[in-house]
């Protein structure tokens, strides 16, 4: 079942919301809901900020003094007009958001939902214990889901099983490599950050086990 607008935002009964920059038709997106809600800009006891920016020199002018308004275990959902709504705007998705991004506060992130035909809006509030823990602890790299150093096996990534498949001479001489080789080339694979070099490095390891190379490093 599809959430409702007050699940996607989090907002529960009795909840208040400040809001900064808003249109004047925003509290009627909730009163379908059967909820008591106070929602206005002059509010000092708040549960939520709703914040609408329409460029990014709104955004970045106006951040240090939003981000001041922000409050332990409270959301902060900022509004952009999305690309189809014919508003004059430089904010994206993926773009103008550099200063919050790199901002000495650090926010969690939570998640982006589209409210209407003219906004996207994204949320995120200050970290809490556990995220502050998660982030302390020292992250599992990715070949571990793809290798077992205790039986000494491997798992090929789909991509890299395919095309392995597809030319067996190849994939005999892989299948004869030490086990540290075997994860070597398969963490050079699945550490590739974009798919363009992902897909390179795919053929160029076709020709390394062309040449009987045992690791990645080792040049054609």
């Amino acid at each position: 079942m599809a959430k409702s607008l007050v699940q996607k935002l989090y907002i529960k009964n009795d909840y208040k919301l400040l809001t900064i920059n808003a249109p004047s038709d925003f509290s009627s997106y909730f009163s379908e809901f059967n909820l008591n809600l106070e929602i206005g800009d002059g509010l000092r006891d708040f549960d939520q900020i709703h914040w609408f920016v329409v460029n990014k020199t709104e955004f970045e002018t106006n951040l240090n003094q939003v981000l001041t308004y922000l409050k332990p275990e409270k959301i902060l959902w900022i509004y952009y007009p999305k690309g189809s709504s014919k508003m004059q705007t430089d904010l994206t998705r993926d773009k103008g958001w550099d200063l919050l991004l790199n901002h000495p506060t650090s926010l969690a992130f939570i998640s982006l939902i589209s409210f209407n035909d003219i906004w996207s809006t994204f949320g995120c509030r200050l970290p809490s214990e556990k995220d502050l823990k998660k982030a302390s602890q020292p992250k599992e790299r990715a070949i571990f889901d793809y290798v077992d150093p205790v039986a000494k096996t491997v798992k090929l990534p789909d991509d890299l099983a395919e095309i392995l498949h597809q030319n067996p001479n190849e994939f005999a001489y892989f299948n004869q490599l030490a086990f540290t080789h075997k994860k070597e080339y398969i963490e050079w694979i699945i550490t590739a950050k974009q798919t363009a070099t992902r897909e390179n490095r795919l053929k160029s390891m076709l020709e390394k086990l062309q040449s009987k190379m045992k690791n990645p490093t080792s040049k054609v």
